[in-house]
């Protein structure tokens, strides 16, 4: 399934991250934000790429790439954060290293409200989904995302994601997702969508 490395992940979707509106708000500087959400978009992929589901788009070289947390029996909600104390860096010593004890720990309460937006029954949470910014308006994401909700079709399962970007909603409306929840992340950060197919 995978064909991606994590070094070549990470910098697609740095790329493809730039100016997200919650990498954005993460990391203010535009110099070094791409610098940045490579960093922490790197440990998630190594995460995916050794348990998870990770679909890529190859043109013919990897430019896009879609990373799903599947429910397991063991660890149902297990992410890259639940590593353990061995192994790091952690998200959480990556943001603070980044963004300072007091901002890492704001950030990570407004990322944490998110959990409670999504279904209940398992499911599929689509983490990321992002396409290099040169390959663009070609259908690649969507075909990236149609692989996922396949596969989320065949094991009876629910599908589910959280954006913070306005223009990626109605992209996932047009392939079956519905707005389920809607929050500010806090006073000054984005608005994030909850939503899941079903």
């Amino acid at each position: 399934m995978a064909e991606i490395s994590a070094v070549r992940a990470r910098t697609v979707l740095a790329r493809a991250f730039h100016d997200d509106p919650l990498m954005v708000w993460f990391f203010p500087d535009p110099e070094v934000r791409p610098h940045a959400c490579a960093v922490m978009f790197g440990l998630f992929a190594e995460h995916y790429l050794a348990d998870g589901r990770v679909d890529v788009l190859l043109r013919p070289d990897p430019v896009g790439v879609a990373m799903w947390q599947w429910p397991s029996a063991d660890a149902a909600e297990a992410g890259p954060e639940d590593t353990g104390p061995e192994e790091l860096p952690s998200i959480g010593g990556i943001l603070t290293a980044l963004m300072g004890v007091e901002r890492a720990m704001e950030v990570g309460a407004a990322m944490g409200s998110l959990a409670a937006l999504r279904p209940v029954a398992p499911h599929a949470y689509l983490h990321l989904l992002g396409v290099d910014p040169g390959s663009w308006q070609r259908g690649g994401g969507g075909e990236l995302l149609e692989r996922g909700l396949a596969a989320t079709r065949e094991a009876g399962l629910v599908a589910c994601l959280d954006t913070m970007n306005p223009a990626n909603v109605p992209f996932y409306e047009a392939h079956g997702f519905t707005v389920r929840g809607e929050v500010q992340l806090a006073p000054d950060g984005p608005t994030s969508w909850a939503m899941a197919t079903g």
